[in-house]
């Protein structure tokens, strides 16, 4: 029979776990889980205040693992520094789903094109894990993939406490775009988030990542590279739509597309999250 108990504090989690031994597991919306093959026990995160935080230190935002998607759609804070967070959690699931679902969930869980995870290796963001010797530990999110569906988290020794991004500052923009059969409820058939950094109109540094692709979210490197030191204008977003569409390899589906044509949605995801990072890199260039 499975147990089902809730955590009240980071300490009392660990506790928890320590007790369970090897038969719990952690959750935090707990949105996926029937997906999944089903733990002895149930510790529940969700309901740490610790975790819910969204905090900026020296340049540096700290999002808590257990915040929903809702709440980082809506945070001012996030809508402004790392704006792609943004956009891809007002895109995850339904509004049912977004009020459960958390950032941390969505990594841990290892869907190849989770919307959140996508921008959050866009973002460049770094993981913060605890043991249960309370070790800490800090990795770059798309290193927690092991491969399809699989984290290298272990849920029943370690927990996720939390996100640290670089704040987006002057001359920098973020963006996340996506496309899926429908609005809501779908599983994107690409998706795309971006950020880079324009200097005297020349790009000076760019991130660009793609899903689904691999089995984590993928950077497009080369891609990356082409960009470097190119003028900000629509000629090179045109550039890095045929380079990221020539640069993976996917595969294609009878359910929801073929591999030539999710090649060619790649391209075109890329294409706009760079023109929409640019555009808001220019913008906050000029406001600042």
């Amino acid at each position: 029979m499975m147990s089902y108990l809730r955590a009240e504090s980071i300490e009392h989690a660990l506790t928890l776990l320590k007790e369970s031994a090897s038969g719990a597991k952690i959750i935090a919306g707990g949105t996926d889980l029937f997906l999944q093959e089903l733990p002895g026990h149930l510790i529940d995160i969700g309901f740490i205040g610790e975790l819910k935080e969204i905090k900026e230190e020296k340049g540096q935002l700290h999002i808590g693992a257990a915040l929903t998607h809702t709440l980082a759609a809506n945070s001012k804070l996030i809508k402004d520094k790392a704006t792609a967070l943004a956009e891809a959690s007002s895109l995850v699931g339904s509004p049912q789903i977004r009020n459960i679902g958390t950032l941390g969930g969505n990594v841990i869980n290892a869907a190849p094109a989770a919307d959140a995870a996508v921008a959050l290796v866009a973002l460049g963001a770094q993981a913060v894990l605890i043991d249960l010797e309370e070790n800490i530990r800090c990795i770059p999110v798309d290193q927690l993939y092991s491969g399809f569906n699989c984290t290298s988290v272990d849920c029943s020794s370690e927990m996720l406490l939390k996100f640290i991004i670089n704040t987006c500052e002057p001359g920098e923009g973020t963006a996340f775009v996506r496309f899926a059969a429908r609005r809501a409820l779908a599983l994107p058939m690409a998706n795309a988030a971006a950020r880079i950094k324009i200097t005297d109109g020349v790009i000076s540094e760019a991130y660009l990542v793609a899903a689904p692709v691999k089995p984590a979210p993928t950077r497009l490197t080369e891609t990356e590279t082409l960009l470097h030191g190119e003028p900000a204008e629509e000629s090179t977003w045109l550039k890095a739509e045929l380079s990221a569409a020539g640069e993976v390899a996917v595969r294609g589906s009878l359910l929801r597309c073929s591999a030539d044509y999710r090649k060619h949605l790649v391209g075109l995801m890329a294409g706009r999250a760079l023109r929409t990072a640019a555009s808001r890199a220019v913008e906050r260039k000029e406001v600042r």
